[in-house]
């Protein structure tokens, strides 16, 4: 399967969710692109829902998906309003997402996985570190710029997240620095994962 095994730490959220004794239902907020990892939870018996603002993207995931047979949501939504009632779902994460937001429309994205996450319910959430260096601003023909009006990734000191998961416990939070050549060439990126239980 493309992509899902890069997508590392989603396997210890998956393991966490795996252990709770809530219904397997599961939201992907950034769900777009074939290598969609949707497909890691569709196969582990849950019942999975995705959302992405990007058409073009969430595209190549629906057919992506019908191609290979694997049944999953997909819309087309935006993760500031997510579509869905309140503690609609067990488990909710946005992998390598987020970032792509200025800073307040992540608050207000952080409270929307918030309300549509049932009590008791895991959210799994990364952020960019103020350590990644790529600060190059998007192309304006870039999704995040043309939808979100964005100019670059929102990065965030080690802590300065905390503040997003009131109302929850912290129960796995990781600074993650990676080092990566692909085709030849060699680059770095630094993430603060959170994994959080809802009150």
């Amino acid at each position: 399967m493309i992509g899902i095994s890069t997508a590392t730490p989603l396997y210890e959220f998956l393991r966490l969710c795996n252990l709770s004794p809530l219904p397997k239902t599961v939201l992907d907020c950034g769900a777009g692109h074939a290598n969609t990892k949707l497909i890691l939870f569709h196969l582990h018996g849950y019942d999975a829902h995705g959302i992405d603002i990007d058409q073009e993207a969430l595209d190549e995931a629906v057919e992506y998906c019908k191609d290979n047979d694997y049944e999953v949501n997909l819309i087309c939504a935006d993760m500031r309003s997510i579509p869905f009632t309140d503690e609609s779902f067990s488990f909710v994460y946005s992998y390598n997402s987020i970032s792509f937001m200025t800073k307040p429309d992540i608050k207000r994205s952080m409270d929307e996985i918030k309300r549509v996450l049932t009590p008791g319910g895991l959210c799994f959430v990364n952020f960019h570190s103020v350590d990644d260096p790529d600060d190059r601003p998007f192309k304006k023909t870039a999704f995040a710029y043309r939808l979100l009006s964005s100019k670059r990734f929102s990065k965030f000191e080690d802590d300065e997240a905390d503040a997003y998961f009131g109302s929850c416990e912290i129960i796995r939070k990781e600074k993650r620095l990676i080092e990566k050549i692909e085709g030849g060439d060699k680059y770095c990126q630094a993430y603060v994962d959170y994994i959080a239980r809802k009150e």
